[in-house]
């Protein structure tokens, strides 16, 4: 059975009592909990308050992503974690976690897991304010909770971007057994990335939660080889209805990796499979074609906000 999971955001006080009745399972044999809280110290320097900023859509995305994928790793039956936003006093809850399970270790373990992934992952700011009034902006930690190594040197594509699509509705998704849709398409020469939720104006802008394809890169490569295998060199890649048309990456490299792209922060998430109406929209051949080399494109999660523009 899938753990029952719960991560929230919350301005007001955090209210530990109601969160370990709510964390309480007849079935488990132990209960784990931790209570981080806003300390009057950093570094050696006086701190008299703290202020947290989130990216409501992203953060709350993420948090349950990690509760979701640190449940399963541990064989947790219930996990609940939340984390204050705006202004705390010393002392101060900033962040609770709490875990049931039918044995201490692994409860023990998910505990930490969670908690160390929701301090380096999580996209949530700190705002410290010092006894002598100065102040100063802390995190997201700067190091990956996996390997400690700075996220501060995520690589930059050194890509070039030629085409930029963007839809309202789709045209292919949900229209099985049915004519294909008929939103048609639009090239820009910008297109704004909002972290978490996608691209503006395009049918997947905040589909749901932590959507894996909230952007979609196609290599002109494969565009390249489309239109030369099957002998049509007037061909637009808009037909693909994949959102950015870039040249000189190989996508298949970045599965699972954090990569900037001018400037614009993305994880790869998974191939964007090409599906049946590939030869409907193309010609007849078109989806086993794309099935070879990578060629179906890469779809992405946004990370930071920023615009993209055609090189």
């Amino acid at each position: 059975m899938p753990a029952e999971i719960r991560f929230t955001l919350t301005e007001q006080t955090i209210d530990v009592a109601a969160l370990l009745a709510e964390l309480h399972d007849p079935s488990a044999g132990a209960e784990v909990t931790f209570d981080g809280r806003v300390r009057n110290h950093n570094d050696g320097q006086a701190v008299n308050m703290l202020e947290y900023q989130a990216y409501p859509a992203l953060a709350k995305a993420t948090g349950i992503r990690i509760l979701e994928e640190e449940s399963a790793r541990h064989g947790i039956q219930r996990a609940i974690a939340v984390h204050r936003t705006g202004h705390l006093a010393i002392g101060e809850s900033a962040v609770w976690v709490g875990v049931a399970s039918a044995h201490r270790a692994a409860a023990f373990a998910a505990t930490q897991a969670i908690m160390e992934r929701l301090k380096y992952e999580l996209p949530v700011w700190k705002k410290e304010t010092y006894a002598d009034s100065r102040t100063e902006w802390v995190g997201p930690d700067n190091k990956s909770a996996i390997t400690g190594r700075p996220k501060d040197i995520t690589p930059e594509w050194d890509a070039c971007l030629l085409e930029i699509w963007i839809s309202p509705g789709n045209d292919f998704r949900g229209h099985h057994g049915m004519e294909r849709g008929t939103h048609g398409i639009e090239s820009l020469k910008q297109v704004e990335c909002v972290a978490g939720m996608g691209l503006k104006g395009d049918r997947y802008f905040g589909y749901k939660p932590d959507f894996k394809g909230q952007v979609t890169f196609f290599a002109a490569e494969a565009v390249d080889a489309v239109r030369k295998h099957f002998k049509c060199p007037d061909l637009s890649s808009s037909e693909f209805r994949r959102n950015l048309i870039v040249r000189g990456v190989d996508l298949s490299d970045w599965i699972g990796k954090r990569f900037r792209f001018q400037g614009v922060e993305f994880e790869g998430s998974e191939e964007c499979k090409p599906c049946y109406w590939m030869d409907e929209a193309v010609a007849p051949g078109v989806e086993e074609f794309l099935k070879s080399h990578f060629r179906g494109g890469l779809r992405a999660r946004i990370l930071s906000d920023g615009i993209l523009r055609i090189s």
